[in-house]
């Protein structure tokens, strides 16, 4: 069996975060894809990455 090293599933999930982006016809911004090469460089997590994006894109809702 073969096994998939750690870089390998990192290069995988930036394409599928960059294959839905594609898909719902968005382009992602300068700083999402420095994020993205850190990632697969394995300086930054995707957790640490979705959050990072997620305090600068997503609008806080106070109910």
């Amino acid at each position: 069996m073969k096994t998939i090293s750690k870089s390998a599933k990192r290069q995988k999930a930036v394409a599928n975060v960059l294959a839905s982006l594609r898909i719902e016809q968005l382009t992602p911004s300068p700083s999402v894809v420095s994020g993205l090469r850190t990632c697969i460089a394995g300086n930054v997590t995707t957790d640490k990455l979705l959050a990072d994006v997620m305090s600068r894109h997503v609008a806080l809702r106070r109910v």
